[in-house]
């Protein structure tokens, strides 16, 4: 059987007219809106009435229309069609199940005329590219600072989804008139290391200027920082008014022993900080290993409180913290014991009259000023009341619920009981303090009069009047 060859004319043209039926008549093609490497994109309405987007299936550089269906343009491209097809409905009902504010969100994927089709959510809102060019002065710092957390935070979910998006720029992510940020046009999304993945790379849409180099070859490992080249080079569109240059003509600059055409963004360029700045610069490496790995630490790096947070999480999960803590602990209570220690008592001769040149002159108001030494905390901040401290830790450590039921409560005052086996004389009765009146009931009393006599042992309590 001889295959057809078909060409785009007026009578075969490749984009669907206007009125034209999907899916029994669910949804109506309105209009045409931009064409890709991987697909095209119509504006339609559902049978709700309601505004969508369909993003149909249509690698030019294989296929064409020819009676409303679509095929490969020749038989020797027919298997690079059917793989694309593949990977597009394979992808597509992946992102389906996506859900995130920054994200497009797909209604349905059906197929129809030997294609594929996605039903997605339409934005009413302008494509970055669209906002460079005819609005620039929307784009202050601190809208360009907010856009990039927001689509950091969406390239997470999605690379946590094990998805690459493949075709990060700035004509592929919307902006509403509230200063909401969109990612759209997840046609060439690809699974992270899929083989068919890599083997379609050559074949799927590349974009000069966002594009990494490892997006032009094929079977090269592409990874989440592949996502952050492109999402630097879009931001760095948005920032200098230009995109990059082509990471194709970067490397081959670099392997010729010249210069790296690409020019980093400093300190000058508009108000921004360096360490902003440079993140930009990092993601836009050459080469993969040299760029920012993953979103979660390019966001941890502009952003103060995910900083402090993800700090925070990595401390809960250390499992050395406790040890870590202990250690401070018993440093605390040695320096406190070291500190403690009366020093000798010097030998005091005859009174003299000290005159403007003694050393002993000098010393005396410095000695004179000192204040007694203090009890301090595992932070290293002084305790003023000992006897209050005492009891609010007891109070603390009553309020916590135990971890486990069948184990025992755990017990208050941790610093002072990780002491090595030391004894210490017993306090005089003179100086044991007087008890605070009760409050309600009392909080554990034996322990609060044995951690007392501790202090009083080493000579922290009662403080001395000064």
């Amino acid at each position: 059987m001889q295959h057809n060859t078909c060409h785009n004319t007026e009578e075969f043209p490749d984009e669907l007219p206007s009125g034209t039926l999907l899916l029994h008549g669910q949804y109506q093609i309105e209009r045409y809106l931009i064409r890709g490497g991987f697909g095209i994109t119509y504006l339609a309405r559902d049978s709700l009435d309601r505004r969508v987007v369909i993003k149909e299936c249509f690698p030019h550089m294989v296929c064409c229309r020819m009676h409303g269906l679509v095929q490969a343009k020749r038989r020797e491209q027919q298997d690079q069609f059917d793989s694309l097809l593949r990977h597009f409905l394979r992808e597509a009902r992946r992102l389906a199940h996506l859900s995130h504010p920054n994200i497009v969100g797909v209604h349905q994927v059906f197929e129809e005329n030997s294609t594929a089709y996605m039903a997605l959510d339409h934005v009413d809102g302008m494509d970055l590219l669209s906002v460079v060019e005819e609005d620039p002065g929307r784009l202050t710092p601190d809208v360009i600072r907010d856009m990039l957390t927001k689509a950091l935070g969406a390239i997470s979910y999605v690379h946590s989804e094990s998805i690459l998006h493949r075709d990060i720029s700035p004509d592929n992510i919307l902006l509403d008139k509230l200063g909401n940020l969109t990612l759209i046009d997840f046609g060439a999304a690809k699974e992270h290391a899929s083989r068919e993945g890599r083997a379609l790379s050559s074949l799927l849409a590349v974009k000069d200027g966002y594009s990494p180099q490892e997006f032009y070859l094929r079977d090269i490992t592409q990874g989440p920082s592949s996502d952050l080249y492109a999402l630097g080079a879009t931001f760095y569109h948005l920032i200098t008014g230009q995109a990059p240059p082509d990471s194709q003509q970067r490397l081959a600059a670099v392997a010729a022993g010249a210069n790296d055409p690409f020019a980093p963004l400093d300190a000058e360029t508009g108000d921004y900080t360096g360490e902003f700045l440079d993140t930009i610069n990092k993601a836009l490496e050459i080469f993969p290993e040299d760029r920012i790995q993953t979103a979660d630490d390019w966001i941890e790096i502009i952003d103060p409180e995910r900083r402090k947070q993800a700090a925070l999480a990595r401390a809960g999960k250390d499992k050395t913290i406790r040890v870590k803590i202990s250690k401070l602990v018993a440093d605390t209570n040695r320096n406190l014991r070291k500190a403690a220690k009366p020093g000798p008592k010097k030998r005091q001769g005859p009174a003299r009259a000290n005159g403007p040149g003694d050393p002993a002159a000098k010393q005396a108001p410095v000695d004179a000023g000192k204040s007694p030494t203090k009890p301090v905390d595992i932070f290293g901040n002084p305790i003023e009341n000992v006897e209050a401290w005492l009891w609010d830790q007891d109070r603390i450590a009553e309020s916590q619920p135990p971890p486990n039921r069948r184990q025992p409560r755990v017990k208050a005052m941790p610093v002072l009981r990780t002491l090595p086996d030391i004894h210490y004389p017993p306090a005089p009765e003179a100086e044991m303090p007087k008890p605070l009146p009760p409050i309600g009931r009392p909080l554990r009393p034996t322990l609060l009069r044995s951690l007392i006599g501790r202090l009083v042992a080493v000579g922290f309590y009662p403080p001395k009047p000064h």
